[in-house]
């Protein structure tokens, strides 16, 4: 529920954005607020997880993914992922998500 309207502006700005190839990468603009801060108070490491959620939202709505895998029935989840943390996000800091699909097989889409 902490991150509904960033989750439904999101939507709603895909919708808005030129259309992108399956191969296209979707860059994804947010700012770090008050709530996704740690105790360190700097972005938390699972908020990083979930924001990465928000990048593929995006994407799939802009290449009409989703639209297809609704379609078939399918659902998108997250099977495994890696994640190299480079360095901290500050209160209020701008930063960009960058996603986008290496590839494919039979079961599996993988993505930056």
């Amino acid at each position: 529920m902490n991150l509904f309207f960033r989750l439904m502006l999101v939507i709603i700005q895909a919708f808005r954005r030129p259309a992108l190839k399956p191969m296209d990468e979707s860059v994804t603009s947010f700012r770090v607020l008050p709530n996704d801060l740690d105790l360190n108070i700097h972005m938390n490491n699972g908020r990083y997880l979930t924001i990465m959620d928000l990048g593929r939202v995006d994407l799939l709505v802009r290449t009409g993914l989703f639209s297809e895998a609704r379609r078939r029935g399918w659902f998108p989840v997250v099977g495994s992922i890696q994640i190299d943390y480079k360095r901290s996000l500050n209160p209020f800091q701008r930063y960009d998500l960058k996603t986008r699909v290496l590839g494919w097989d039979e079961r599996w889409f993988i993505m930056e």
